[in-house]
């Protein structure tokens, strides 16, 4: 481990504060010895990682894991994890786990490229397809009224010209909550992010130019939901996102174009 340690946990998310991560830290040390483990050990092992302290603040963190309990002092020879002590490691080191998962799969999301919108879009067809279903199957009442909501606002845009983009993905957003499949939806957020975070950068998009036409597709689709039938919402979703994936590879085509040419 590298002396950096402190701030590599907290980039995490997992610990509120640089306190939670000495705690921590502390906690994995005791619960990786054979026995009980003393403060100059504990010293010596936090060295070892970079993080330097006396043993007078050693000795306050350990008492701050008593006051917890987390650990339990066993005479002059040191500290050993309490079940509780040994629950909570167990519980961190798998919320470490996840949000290495986590932050390595946001990593894999990030769109570096143009041409990285087309794989992006192929994505997030096949997860709109089956949220689409799941949403005709699993919508409450309100969920509905609140999607054709959406469809209204983006009527209202597209007459007064407006740029759409919000209330079109909002639709997308709205049909991934009534799914009520949380995982799902926390993917799609992801694609949609990074979906916007590139198409900023572009000053005219293909896309933009289809909202009178997008509009329709999604009221179609609001209505197979109203109805309760999830094959005809699939069916819509998937010919709306493959019209959304032939604009977005047209947009790929015409930038690369313009770069050879220059």
């Amino acid at each position: 481990m590298k002396a950096d340690e402190k701030k590599k946990l907290l980039q995490t998310g997992v610990f509120k504060n640089e306190n939670d991560t000495i705690l921590f830290l502390l906690v994995r040390q005791i619960g990786s010895k054979d026995g009980p483990a003393g403060s100059w050990t504990l010293r010596e092992d936090m060295e070892k990682i970079g993080i330097v302290y006396s043993i007078a603040t050693i000795g306050r963190y350990l008492k701050m894991l008593d006051s917890k309990g987390y650990t339990l002092q066993k005479g002059n020879q040191g500290r050993l994890l309490t079940d509780d002590g040994k629950s909570w490691l167990l519980k961190m080191e798998d919320n470490l786990a996840r949000a290495e998962i986590r932050n390595e799969s946001s990593k894999a999301l990030q769109v570096n490229k143009y041409s990285d919108l087309i794989d992006l879009m192929k994505a997030r067809k096949a997860i709109e397809v089956e949220t689409v279903r799941l949403a005709a199957l699993n919508a409450s009442e309100k969920e509905i009224v609140d999607l054709r909501k959406t469809i209204n606002v983006y009527y209202r845009y597209i007459a007064q010209k407006k740029d759409f983009v919000d209330p079109a993905l909002d639709f997308h957003s709205i049909i991934a909550d009534m799914s009520h499949n949380r995982f799902m939806k926390a993917i799609l957020e992801m694609l949609i992010f990074e979906e916007k975070r590139i198409e900023d950068n572009i000053d005219q998009l293909e896309t933009r130019d289809r909202g009178n036409i997008y509009v329709i597709e999604h009221d179609d689709i609001t209505k197979a939901i109203e109805e309760r039938n999830p094959e005809l919402a699939s069916e819509l979703m998937a010919k709306h996102m493959d019209g959304i994936l032939e604009a977005v590879e047209y947009q790929v085509q015409i930038r690369d174009e313009e770069i050879s040419e220059h």
